[in-house]
């Protein structure tokens, strides 16, 4: 489908006339669903022309790549960790691709870790574990107003300072808005090094930006090819007509079950090593660009679930198959796994025998199957995606792939997919209980109408009354 990647997209299972039940989609209601999908394409290229949306444009800055691959390439020689400080956009895309192509394992690098959340008892062992000595912090917020990477920040300076004194500039990194925010107001008064990313690129929409660019280089990753796979992706989308085209017939059929005929969670099954992380990051892109009223009032989106081949078949799989139907599936795999073992031929159970001599692969696959046709025979709409291989370029076109998917479904939908409204406001209050100049009325609100609520459900659990007898 593309010189260099290789996809297979498969939707015959959420046909009206391939699954049972009835919830599949009828052949009128897809040509309608891709009529919608052609006006989204154009209202979104509209606001791309005006410089509005600018995810589309990353594949191509592939000068600004090879420059930040050659100041990684000065970091490697430096130092041997890099702390990435970030939470959000700022952070899952990143541990996304490192770990989806392999992590330290397939690419040599430094040694990257991600801190994404302020939780005490997880971030300071994560901050005591680096030799701060040979430690680049680099933290993102396209901001520099975000609270936990700024506490994050604020605590690594302070270890750096501790470890290297004077130096510590050397060793920190703000990734963040070109021309204004918190963190390039810092840049200029402290003199470190910072990279920008695009105002017109969100940051759910930035890992090809250099807020993943920068660690993922500097940890090994090929940036120049993963732009490449999306490049490429870009390309397939842009020149591919009709239901040849796989974004405009993936947006088709989510959007139908997004807002048409509502299934309100969509499940990610992978079967393959990293995938997982992927998934993680995919449940931030939809659910924060497709959960939000819409122009009538009435709410949309959907709730992203994960699942992990073969694990969550045997804590999940009952749920999906006999439990409401009010979910679509997609399920996503490698096409090919890198690992050849064999189970060992002796030993077995009569009734187990068929597993000796075989490929674990073999057994693993089969799982996948199975899991797709218990669905299927349930009546559950399924999508099924494979990735033709483990590496930048096939990892950057499927990022790329999501982004312009989600993109679609929410014009659809007559929502924005590019804000998010809710998480704003949730920021704000912890802004406003953490003491912040100007946030008096709004904390004060917050204790009349919350805040007694919340603290009366403390007491009541601390009021318990102790158990009597032996135990």
């Amino acid at each position: 489908m593309g010189e260099g990647i290789r996809f297979r997209f498969d939707f015959s299972l959420v046909g009206a006339s391939n699954l049972p039940g009835g919830d599949g989609i009828p052949a009128p209601a897809f040509r309608s669903a891709m009529g919608r999908v052609d006006r989204a394409v154009e209202s979104l290229e509209a606001k791309h022309l005006k410089g509005e949306i600018g995810f589309p444009d990353l594949p191509f800055r592939v000068d600004e790549a090879a420059a930040i691959a050659r100041d990684a390439a000065v970091l490697g020689r430096r130092f041997t960790h890099l702390l990435v400080l970030g939470i959000g956009g700022s952070a899952l895309g990143t541990r996304a691709v490192h770990e989806a192509i392999g992590g330290p394992a397939a690419r040599r690098g430094l040694h990257l870790s991600v801190a994404d959340n302020v939780d005490p008892d997880a971030f300071f062992p994560l901050l005591a574990a680096h030799p701060m000595e040979k430690t680049v912090v680099v933290a993102i917020s396209k901001s520099g107003g975000t609270a936990e990477t700024n506490a994050q920040l604020s605590l690594a300076i302070a270890a750096l300072k501790k470890a290297v004194g004077k130096r510590w500039k050397e060793q920190v990194i703000l990734v963040t808005d070109p021309s204004k925010g918190v963190f390039r107001r810092m840049a200029e008064a402290e003199g470190l090094r910072s990279y920008s990313v695009p105002p017109n690129v969100g940051g759910r929409f930035s890992v090809l930006s250099a807020v993943g660019l920068l660690p993922l280089s500097a940890a090994g990753v090929r940036v120049g090819r993963l732009l490449s796979g999306a490049a490429q992706m870009e390309s397939v989308f842009r020149h591919t007509k009709g239901t040849d085209n796989p974004v405009r017939f993936a947006a088709a059929v989510y959007a139908h079950y997004l807002y048409q005929s509502p299934k309100p969670v969509q499940v990610w099954f992978t079967y393959g090593a990293g995938l997982d992380r992927i998934a993680e990051w995919w449940q931030q892109l939809w659910g924060e660009s497709l959960g939000k009223r819409r122009p009538n009032g009435a709410p949309a989106g959907q709730t992203p679930a994960r699942a992990v081949g073969v694990t969550d078949q045997h804590s999940q799989l009952q749920l999906y198959q006999d439990g409401p139907a009010d979910k679509v599936f997609t399920f996503v795999r490698w096409m090919a796994g890198r690992e050849r073992g064999t189970v060992p031929a002796a030993g077995f159970a009569p009734d187990m025998a068929m597993l000796g001599g075989r490929p674990l692969r073999d057994l693993f696959d089969a799982e996948y199957e199975g899991t797709i046709g218990a669905l299927w025979t349930a009546g559950r709409p399924i999508v099924r995606m494979e990735i033709g291989r483990r590496d930048e370029e096939h990892v950057g076109a499927f990022l790329h792939f999501w982004e312009w998917v989600t993109a679609i479904v929410g014009e659809c939908a007559g929502i924005d997919p590019f804000d998010q409204p809710g998480v704003e406001e949730g920021k704000r209050i912890a802004r406003a209980l953490m003491g912040e100049k100007g946030s008096e009325g709004r904390r004060a609100a917050f204790d009349r109408q919350v805040a007694g609520i919340l603290r009366a459900e403390i007491r009541i659990g601390e009021d318990l009354p102790a158990r009597k007898g032996k135990r």
